[in-house]
């Protein structure tokens, strides 16, 4: 029973992967990124915080540049090694790391609810709410997913040091345990706005989940990837990530046929 559980997991992170390829293809297919800009104040904020974090890395590589080596070639070749442990500590750790990566999610939610949606509509045909209003509760929502994910992160960060600590030998595997963990939760704010559009509850979205883990896994996964890109790694993550969760909801859960269902019977006479 749990091998087979384990099984479908496996299956649905691979599919998931496997789907990022195609959100891409989709997006610029059908040009999900038109009429972002009509949340204002908000999509600004997206492209400060963006530029702030090219800044940041431009200041890294001058440093770098200024004090490098450049005439003994394996010198050069350190100095370079040094160049991407700075990014990889200095550039991305102070915006990423922790819960700095929740807050981001939360600031990334208009991309991840205006693509989501505009993908939703364009599979079912079904038009989706993309006013402001809509955008607005969708938020007020991130924010509470993000804040349930970090301590539910912390929580079972704490019981994975605790268990470990017992067995010594097996410390090894605390920071694979972690950072799937991490994955996981990360993944899930990115599925829950799916959930979101069919009336689900944060609740009822959590239990979904729980019958989702691979698909999870894989979105936090793929964010914790292209959040690494410098600059325009902040608007590929939610862009690919709620396209991809998107599209693979869509094949292998029947969530939208439930819920046209419930359409159909509500407008049918009595």
């Amino acid at each position: 029973m749990e091998f087979n559980k384990l099984k479908t997991y496996f299956f649905q992170f691979r599919d998931t992967i496997l789907t990022n390829s195609e959100a891409i293809i989709f997006i610029r297919k059908n040009r999900l990124w038109e009429g972002f800009w009509q949340y204002g104040w908000v999509a600004k904020t997206l492209v400060v915080l963006a530029v702030l974090l090219g800044l940041k890395l431009l200041n890294t590589f001058l440093h770098w540049w200024r004090t490098s080596e450049m005439d003994n070639p394996v010198e050069t070749l350190a100095s370079f090694g040094n160049l991407f442990q700075d990014v990889a500590v200095e550039g991305f750790d102070f915006l990423f790391v922790g819960g700095m990566k929740y807050i981001m999610m939360m600031l990334l939610e208009v991309i991840i609810f205006h693509v989501c949606r505009g993908a939703l509509e364009i599979l079912t045909g079904k038009t989706s709410d993309l006013s402001f209003n809509a955008f607005f509760n969708a938020q007020i929502r991130m924010i509470k997913v993000a804040i349930r994910s970090y301590f539910m992160e912390i929580i079972f960060s704490v019981i994975i040091a605790f268990v470990l600590g017992i067995f010594g030998g097996a410390q090894f595997l605390k920071p694979v345990l972690k950072y799937t963990v991490h994955c996981y939760f990360l993944g899930f704010i990115v599925f829950d706005n799916y959930a979101e559009q069919f009336g689900l509850t944060i609740k009822e979205s959590v239990r979904m989940a729980r019958n989702y883990v691979g698909v999870c896994l894989a979105l936090g996964l793929t964010t914790n990837v292209l959040l690494l890109l410098p600059v325009v790694g902040a608007i590929l993550a939610p862009l690919i990530v709620a396209v991809t969760v998107t599209l693979v909801m869509y094949h292998i859960s029947d969530l939208h046929l439930l819920s046209q269902k419930d359409d159909e019977q509500a407008l049918s006479p009595a």
